[in-house]
């Protein structure tokens, strides 16, 4: 079960996290990213993945920019438009941003949506497109440090990139890495505290979709939260500008 970012599997998550995020440390880990790369009142920012709405909507409350927010999956971007109705949220692949007649933009966040991207290349090569002079980026995001250990564990898809990648394929696309916050103790608490409240919320989680359901969920966070522990899986929050 290495998928979870269909609109159906996103909402169930999002009842365990107690709001519509798709990423550990929810408003936490926003104000953590907030504390790096803040955007003024008049920047535009784009939230690349924005699944469900509720990150954007918290960049946006937090700091007074004006946010758009694409995602891959119609149908969250669908209930992110009725649910957050101050933000604006597009259909469209984040390797193509080019193409979706988006407005140009001074910060770009990615939360825990890059590492689902084959082709890390092409997703800076695109942030380049839409991008103002002097950009940031930052990447909120797994790292993997064992990738023949990651598959055969085979809680997230094969694509989670390593550290190397995170610096090299922006650099060949423009972008300059101004900083890397190491985050593998905070994913660790994060997915301790993702189960706990998993366990404590069993039944009615277990009522909203299947028993068997919950459980190979449980499983699969469980797994996740292994790798972290074992050092096959980390964590980072990765800066970037564009070309200084």
């Amino acid at each position: 079960m290495t998928g979870m970012n269909s609109f159906d599997n996103k909402s169930f998550l999002a009842r365990i996290r107690g709001g519509d995020f798709a990423h550990p440390g929810e408003e936490d880990a926003i104000d953590l990213v907030l504390s790096h790369v803040r955007p003024a009142p008049r920047e535009t920012v784009l939230d690349a993945g924005s699944g469900l709405g509720a990150t954007a909507d918290a960049i946006g409350r937090k700091t007074g920019a004006s946010v758009v927010g694409v995602d891959l999956d119609a149908e969250s971007v669908g209930y992110a438009n009725s649910r957050y109705a101050d933000r604006q949220f597009i259909p469209g692949d984040i390797t193509k941003l080019g193409e979706l007649g988006l407005p140009t933009v001074d910060v770009i966040y990615a939360f825990n949506s890059l590492y689902a991207c084959e082709d890390l290349e092409a997703c800076f090569a695109a942030f380049r497109e839409v991008a103002n002079p002097g950009a940031r980026i930052a990447v909120f995001d797994y790292i993997a440090y064992d990738a023949a250990a990651l598959a055969e564990a085979d809680c997230l898809p094969p694509s989670v990139h390593s550290m190397a990648e995170m610096r090299q394929a922006p650099e060949r696309q423009g972008w300059t890495c101004t900083g890397i916050v190491n985050l593998d103790q905070a994913y660790i608490a994060w997915y301790g505290g993702f189960l706990a409240r998993m366990d404590e919320n069993r039944e009615a989680l277990g009522t909203a979709r299947s028993p068997a359901f919950f459980d190979e969920v449980r499983k699969k966070y469980a797994d996740m939260r292994q790798c972290l522990e074992r050092g096959v899986l980390g964590g980072a929050l990765h800066t970037y500008a564009f070309g200084t």
